[in-house]
């Protein structure tokens, strides 16, 4: 009895070089989306066309925007609209690995590498908050009254380039972590002033993370005997550590008058009572 062998042949079909392409009939690589569906028929897509395509090529390379990848995933596409995203990530640097790369959202915003052990910053210079703000209005109209703290307002703002102060409440608000320099300087209008009295100078700080308030710093100008025709000035230099987000404003308290005192100010810089009253303050 013979027996026969029947070998059926297996066939391996394949496409050499093949694209596939999604929206478009004239892939340009491995793989190639159209997210608009806007690529001409025929030859490769350019300039703002390819903006909405994204590629693989059969090396791996990644292009969104951008039709040719030169780099494992290359987002330049010439436009005005080639950011990239970055998030956080609660994983430890060792657990990520070396090379990783987060955003994290504290102390104003940061960008953090890993080295497979620690996460370390990303150098960066921003722009440090200055805020010089004066008190322009008719002498002897912003007072303060007796032995109460008062919170100064109303202020103009001469300079501040990161936008953290409100001129309107005279509160600031600290962009990042850091340490803040402030200055205060005041002036009484000419008065009699009382034996044994004082100005205080309030700085008060707001907590970001629970909106509390407290006192931070004051400053004290005293006098021990009764004089004439005074006028009571001083100033207050310090330095504040705060937290992004806390917030700081200046207050006044006066006991050279049982009554209000109003500061010596004027409206007019080439009146004499001009610029007597001024804050500061400076990121270190």
């Amino acid at each position: 009895m013979k027996k026969y062998l029947l070998v059926i042949p297996i066939l391996f079909f394949g496409i050499a070089n093949s694209q596939v392409g999604i929206n478009t009939s004239n892939p340009q690589r491995f793989f190639h989306v159209d997210g608009q569906k806007d690529n001409p028929t025929t030859g490769a897509p350019t300039g703002p066309i390819q903006i909405d395509d994204f590629v693989v090529q059969s090396d791996g390379n990644v292009g969104a925007g951008n039709i040719a990848p030169i780099t494992r995933v290359d987002l330049r596409s010439g436009e005005a609209n080639d950011a990239l995203a970055i998030g956080y990530t609660d994983q430890t640097a060792t657990e990520a690995g070396a090379g990783a790369i987060r955003y994290l959202p504290e102390s104003g915003g940061k960008i953090q590498v890993s080295n497979g052990i620690v996460w370390q910053d990303l150098a960066s210079v921003p722009t440090k908050a200055t805020v010089v703000a004066r008190i322009s209005a008719g002498n002897n109209t912003r007072t303060i009254p007796y032995n109460t703290s008062t919170s100064i307002t109303n202020w103009q703002e001469v300079n501040d380039v990161t936008s953290n102060f409100e001129p309107t409440t005279g509160v600031f608000t600290a962009p990042r972590d850091g340490v803040y320099t402030v200055s205060f300087t005041f002036d009484f209008v000419q008065g009699t002033v009382a034996a044994n009295s004082y100005v205080e100078t309030q700085f008060y700080r707001t907590y970001a993370s629970n909106n509390t308030t407290e006192l931070a710093v004051k400053c004290l100008k005293t006098w021990g005997k009764s004089t004439r025709n005074a006028q009571a000035g001083g100033s207050c230099v310090t330095s504040i550590g705060l937290n992004q987000g806390d917030k700081l404003h200046v207050n006044l308290l006066q006991t050279i008058e049982n009554s209000a005192r109003g500061l010596r100010s004027s409206t007019a810089v080439t009146n004499a009572f001009f610029g007597f009253n001024n804050l500061t303050i400076v990121e270190q």
